[in-house]
């Protein structure tokens, strides 16, 4: 069997781990033993890939954001990497985000000045499958998170999904258990969203546009925080609507959280022709 294949000709979603990264180690380990994942007999990167139904599991040894080439190996729907959270901060969280180098700055994976491609639905589906658990995550805040860091160059969207932010939250088997629930019903129970958008604006934990993912309509694709908004430009923003994998139709501002830009990216996004939502 080639890793690619899937049950009755289904295009596969692949979830991807690293084997150097504690949280993606404990992750991997819950989709296998707690979601039916079986081995494949197919060994990839040394490692055994794993499969249920149309989603495929393959485990690599390097850092999580500096992946093989993966398109060599796979066709996939999308990526879905599982990954430590890591924060100063310390408060225990469960994230999820899209990718993307807004700089010239690549030192986390990735190319200078480029976007990952994103799935809207991917996303937010797995968070609202996420918030509905919330009561037995305790403790853990649930949010999204702004566009950061690589992989950019794959060629379908990739969504990160996260625990953290500190090493006793990165072995919580308990937590992991459910983030692994949660990813497995979001891929198995798709439902798609008319309604997509782009955020710009606010802090890296983007407060107003998690509940706009979770209680409003709209599936949420890049995000930008305040504080990088400067390198948001025409060919930028033009990135941000090519590389979602559905009809972008809103510019979401935090419009407190725009600051010294609010003026030119008011302008930006009118000139694209996107509906502005202000939150």
């Amino acid at each position: 069997m080639d890793p690619g294949d899937s049950p009755r000709g289904e295009p596969a979603t692949v979830i991807v781990a690293s084997a150097s990264d504690l949280a993606s180690r404990t992750l991997a380990d819950a989709m296998v033993s707690g979601q039916g994942f079986e081995s494949t007999g197919v060994d990839l990167f040394g490692r055994p890939v794993h499969q249920k139904g149309s989603l495929l599991l393959a485990v690599f040894e390097e850092k999580i954001v500096f992946p093989p080439d993966l398109d060599k190996y796979f066709n996939p729907l999308a990526y879905v990497f599982l990954s430590r959270h890591s924060a100063a901060s310390g408060i225990a969280s469960l994230t999820a985000h899209t990718t993307g180098n807004l700089s010239t700055d690549a030192e986390f994976g990735g190319s200078p000045r480029e976007l990952g491609r994103s799935d809207p639905m991917l996303l937010k589906n797995y968070m609202m499958s996420l918030s509905r658990r919330r009561e037995r995550v305790p403790g853990y805040e649930i949010t999204l998170e702004a566009t950061h860091h690589g992989p950019t160059s794959l060629n379908r969207p990739v969504t990160f999904v996260e625990i953290g932010s500190s090493e006793s939250n990165w072995g919580d088997r308990r937590a992991a258990a459910v983030v692994a629930e949660a990813l497995t019903e979001s891929l198995t129970q798709r439902s798609v969203w008319g309604d997509v958008a782009i955020g710009l604006g606010g802090t890296h934990y983007p407060e107003r546009f998690t509940k706009l993912e979770l209680e409003g309509e709209v599936a949420f694709s890049f995000i930008v925080p305040k504080h990088s908004l400067e390198h948001v430009d025409e060919a930028m923003l033009g990135q941000m609507i090519q590389r979602t994998g559905a009809p972008v139709r809103y510019a979401a501002l935090d419009w407190k959280g725009l600051g010294p830009q609010k003026g030119r990216i008011v302008d930006l996004v009118s000139r694209f022709g996107l509906e502005v939502l202000r939150t």
